[in-house]
């Protein structure tokens, strides 16, 4: 099995990975061996396994707005994976996780639902949320859209094939609102949302336990499998 793990940290980013990699290593499906891409403008040493892609840092909210852009640069590394697997230089996998408990053969796509939607925290104890409503955004929510869950931007992936033609897809919708001056509330978030609100049956919804915040830990409810770290005073970040 081929599965394939992407971090992208540019500038300051790219302290997390030394200790990302530690636990992505140890934590997330110890059984396999993983692919990992990183893209980044640093350099350094990496580990064999870690395919490094040249990206120089954009300035806020292009960084992350043009995430599924950044990604297509490895799209055949993507497409020829069994599973992909998007996850933040802040999220941290802190507990075994398994092929088990994590992949659903039967649907192509995952998400991970977003910690304050599922504890009803506002603006998500009410419609329309955090879904973008932004007016003539490919983003933008529409009738017929599935709006029972809200996914955190922060973990995604499914099926090489079918993940590879989400991502370009998306880049293309990004583009198009960036062509015509639009940018979306919560920029990639909310245009990953908008693919899973018209595409419900076949995504898999992952716990929150697996985006666990650390920074509204005391609001939990549930475990924790990948912490979300506080960027200014983690317990997880060395």
């Amino acid at each position: 099995m081929k599965i394939t793990v992407s971090f992208i940290g540019t500038g300051n980013y790219l302290n997390f990975l030394p200790s990302w990699y530690e636990n992505v290593t140890e934590n997330f499906l110890p059984e396999v061996k993983k692919n990992i891409l990183v893209f980044t403008d640093g350099e350094g040493d990496f580990p064999e396994n870690i395919k490094v892609y040249p990206q120089e840092h954009l300035d806020w909210p292009y960084i992350t707005l043009k995430r599924f852009e950044i990604l297509q640069k490895a799209i055949g590394e993507i497409e020829n994976s069994d599973w992909y697997v998007f996850l933040d230089a802040d999220l941290f996998p802190v507990e075994k996780i398994t092929i088990e408990e994590f992949f659903d053969n039967s649907k192509p796509y995952f998400g991970v639902h977003h910690p304050c939607h599922f504890l009803q925290m506002p603006p998500h104890n009410k419609l329309p949320g955090s879904f973008d409503t932004t007016p003539n955004s490919k983003a933008c929510i529409g009738d017929g859209d599935n709006l029972s869950i809200y996914y955190q931007g922060c973990l995604w992936g499914g099926k090489g094939k079918e993940i590879s033609q989400m991502i370009n897809n998306l880049s293309d919708r990004v583009n198009e609102d960036l062509d015509n001056n639009i940018i979306a509330t919560w920029h990639d978030e909310s245009h990953l949302n908008k693919f899973y609100s018209q595409n419900k049956d076949k995504v898999n919804v992952l716990s929150p336990q697996y985006a666990y915040p650390e920074v509204f830990s005391n609001y939990c409810n549930f475990d924790r499998k990948m912490v979300h770290l506080s960027k200014d005073n983690s317990k997880f970040h060395v």
